[in-house]
């Protein structure tokens, strides 16, 4: 089968590495081993990839096939940029390579979904629509938690992603999302059918994101407990609270951040760490890339997210299969994991209490992978979609 994935991050030294931008990576490689191949759009035509004539590339036996579209202007977002490469990209694509079947993550492909909207009486091409979050969600959880959305934002990007959501709705043959929270907000703020919507939730890659193998030294005490916490640095992820709660806990607990800010989120963290004086037992590690990111993980006792919403983070799911005991908060998921625990409350006094509480737990974590192993590696998530797709592809 030939599978168009559209999506905007993608991992490349020269761009990105984090965030999101793994996990469809990995989840097409693991489809290659279904015999797909994969042609893939992306937003990383950068000045970087630009000035060294990055413009494609092909990956794992020419079986993954890359096309790099220009990244984003700033301010703009992908909608008026990369995204109007998109369609063109199709139609070339799917003449010359007879793409089977389209899958679509989020809101790079909204003038694409536009045009299968108007013409989809011609085009049959079937469509797989994947959302991580939904714009109504995202907007409300941040009101609700007391924060505000800027100028740009609530003019301009979130009406944007409000009518790629609907377009998905109504346009893509079913959906998947990575979490049964974001499954009810589809169904609830976008009336979706919930009879074509699927749960599909983050992998992990179980060869090397394991408990054996290289560590960091991060520069602390030997029988220090190491805490820790990666990926995007921001207010929806409560960093400044966790900061706050080692104040509740003695002084051989340290704290390590890695992954990129919100500027002006870091100088609030920074302040607070001055404040308490907890310069010695918080450190910032940088970005790290996915990479090398399993070496962190085994390095820490214990990974904390103590986000006000998420999807199901995949940085919980490499913890936990890295060894780590994970707590967190803002998101459910479809199976029982020993090693992960829930926050009740996002308050340091709270936080510091389940850290004290969980440490002292043995660990279980050759249940913990083994759950993992069944239901989150990116080949259980890889089948999963290729029983979606076979009802829509034409033998």
């Amino acid at each position: 089968m030939n599978i168009l994935r559209i999506v905007y991050d993608w991992p490349d030294e020269n761009v990105i590495t984090e965030g999101l931008a793994p996990a469809p990576y990995e989840l097409s490689l693991s489809q290659t081993r279904l015999n797909n191949t994969v042609y893939v759009l992306c937003g990383n035509l950068n000045g970087k990839n630009l000035k060294k004539l990055n413009f494609s590339y092909s990956l794992n036996n020419n079986k993954v096939f890359v096309y790099n579209l220009p990244r984003a202007l700033k301010y703009f977002g992908p909608f008026l940029t990369t995204s109007v490469f998109v369609l063109p990209f199709y139609f070339y694509l799917k003449i010359t390579k007879r793409i089977d079947i389209v899958h679509n993550h989020g809101h790079l492909g909204v003038w694409f979904l536009l045009y299968k909207y108007l013409f989809k009486f011609i085009d049959k091409t079937p469509v797989i629509g994947h959302f991580h979050n939904t714009a109504k969600g995202r907007e409300q959880a941040i009101l609700l938690n007391g924060g505000c959305i800027n100028f740009f934002s609530k003019c301009f990007e979130y009406p944007i992603h409000k009518f790629s959501d609907y377009l998905m709705v109504h346009v893509c043959n079913h959906i998947v999302m990575v979490s049964k929270g974001n499954i009810e907000e589809l169904v609830n703020l976008y009336k979706a059918d919930p009879n074509k919507i699927s749960l599909l939730e983050s992998g992990v890659d179980t060869k090397r994101f394991i408990k054996k193998g290289a560590k960091e030294d991060f520069g602390f005490n030997e029988n220090d407990i190491i805490l820790g916490n990666g990926g995007r640095l921001s207010k929806r992820k409560n960093i400044d609270i966790l900061v706050k709660s080692l104040c509740y806990l003695p002084d051989q607990y340290k704290l390590v951040l890695w992954g990129p800010w919100d500027t002006s989120f870091k100088n609030k963290v920074q302040k607070i760490i001055d404040e308490n004086g907890l310069k010695d037992r918080v450190k910032y590690l940088g970005v790290i890339s996915y990479f090398r990111v399993d070496s962190f993980y085994r390095s820490c006792d214990l990974f904390l997210l103590p986000s006000s919403y998420e999807g199901l983070p995949k940085v919980v799911i490499e913890a936990l299969n890295s060894g780590c005991k994970v707590i967190a908060s803002g998101f459910e998921t479809d199976k029982d994991i020993p090693n992960l625990y829930f926050l009740n409350k996002i308050k340091p006094s709270s936080i510091a209490n389940n850290i004290k509480i969980v440490y002292s737990k043995p660990s279980k974590y050759e249940k913990t992978r083994s759950i993992i192993e069944k239901y989150y590696s990116w080949d259980s998530k890889a089948r999963l979609l290729a029983g979606i797709y076979k009802n829509y592809v034409s033998k």
